[in-house]
């Protein structure tokens, strides 16, 4: 009986001590690959905060062009480089971690003088209502140009949010559109913006202008930028808890878990909602053939070789048709990938979604789709036929984010 009691007790000692432990850690492991995506957002923020948009990533040279009073800084050493009531059309580039700018120079005329050059971070400013030409989009932000390797360099817009909505906006939704759809854009807009600037605080930006349509701030449509003007600061919330307001063209029918696209852990605002009204959409339904060899080939860009390429199967099929992963099966394996990443791997206007069924026809695969986008948070053609039909821009929210309240932040 003794020996009995020894063996339990010496059992319970080791899986007090060793095995729990590790199955605890293991356990630990699998929760933190659903990471959390809401945070507690209960401030009222005394300013409208600023939002910093990655314009250009390790780009070696640029176009610039000022219409107005504008000031160039040297951001390392706090001292003005240049002022001026216009900038002509010049080039910005780096050459061994030291930035030129220099006026472009017509074919006739002598090659130009660098009209500045200075080593470190540099900030671009206009004045007076102008803008900033950058590759000819307008930007009325100031501009921010880091260097990043010898002949590289990044350049941020650091905008107020506010500003920056309209050029967003302008380019996701059509200006004609019904006034309570275009209200819904902004906020959940806003929303996203905002919960990247809290989940980013610490990075050097916060948003990529390819996360939105953005092609530039400076945006003459008095329609939106009074919409804009009227909803200032109300983004929306659930239990106090601010999410990304993700939205997209087309779901194709019903919307889809954030958790199945995009990995985050799921909430009820982004959980999914039945649409039924964007029939209209001309993506509702598509169908593209694409030959095996071009599929081939635009993986190969992405150091993913599928060399002999024989299917697509689409995986973990969510309630709105859209697919978690794809399997890749080529003449030597098979390769399982996120399925929004391989959409943007083959091109998102090839692959429109990701809820698709795949035939085989030889040397092409024929992909029979619903939808456009990634499918999570609000539809924007169901959007525009759901204010059509009079629901207010609150009801349009509250359909495609459950459970979502709404606030004003400053």
């Amino acid at each position: 009986m003794f020996m009995n009691n020894l063996n339990i007790r010496y059992i319970l000692v080791v899986l007090i001590f060793f095995v729990f432990p590790i199955v605890l850690m293991f356990s630990c492991l699998n929760i933190s690959k659903e990471r959390e995506i809401a945070f507690l957002y209960d401030k009222y923020l005394e300013e409208t905060p600023d939002v910093r948009v990655l314009l250009l990533k390790n780009t070696k040279k640029a176009k610039i062009e000022i219409n107005s009073a504008y000031t160039i800084r040297d951001l390392d050493n706090n001292e003005v480089l240049a002022q001026g009531t216009y900038l002509p059309n010049s080039t910005v580039s780096v050459n061994s971690g030291r930035f030129q700018i220099k006026p472009v120079s017509s074919p006739s005329s002598k090659k130009s003088d660098p009209l500045i050059e200075v080593d470190g971070q540099v900030e671009i400013t206009s004045q007076n209502g102008g803008f900033i030409k950058l590759n000819n989009l307008k930007y009325q932000g100031k501009l921010l140009l880091i260097p990043k390797k010898a002949k590289s360099f990044t350049v941020l817009e650091e905008i107020n949010v506010e500003d920056y909505l309209p050029g967003v906006i302008a380019s996701e939704m059509p200006s004609k559109w019904k006034d309570d759809a275009i209200l819904a854009q902004v906020i959940a807009a806003r929303t996203y913006a905002i919960y990247q600037k809290k989940f980013n605080n610490n990075a050097q930006y916060h948003i990529d202008k390819l996360d939105l349509a953005y092609n530039g701030s400076y945006k003459n449509v008095p329609k939106l930028k009074e919409i804009v003007s009227e909803s200032k600061g109300i983004i929306m919330v659930h239990d106090w808890k601010i999410f990304p307001g993700y939205f997209h063209s087309t779901c194709g029918g019903h919307t889809e878990d954030i958790n199945l696209v995009f990995g985050f852990k799921s909430i009820l605002p982004l959980s999914g909602a039945n649409c039924g009204y964007c029939e209209k959409s001309k993506y509702y339904r598509w169908k593209k053939v694409i030959k095996k060899s071009k599929i081939e080939e635009r993986l190969r860009n992405f150091k993913i070789k599928a060399k002999g390429l024989n299917s697509i199967i689409a995986e973990k099929i969510g309630p709105g048709g859209h697919c978690s992963t794809v399997k890749v099966k080529y003449s030597t394996g098979a390769k399982r990938v996120n399925a929004n990443e391989f959409r943007l791997m083959v091109g998102p206007n090839y692959l429109r979604s990701t809820a698709f069924k795949v035939k085989d026809s030889g040397s092409s695969l024929i992909f029979e789709g619903k939808g456009w986008g990634h499918g999570v948070g609000l539809c924007q053609y169901g959007t525009q036929d759901m204010a059509i039909s009079g629901f207010k821009w609150f009801e349009i929210l509250k359909h495609y984010y459950p459970g979502t309240e709404f606030v004003k932040i400053y």
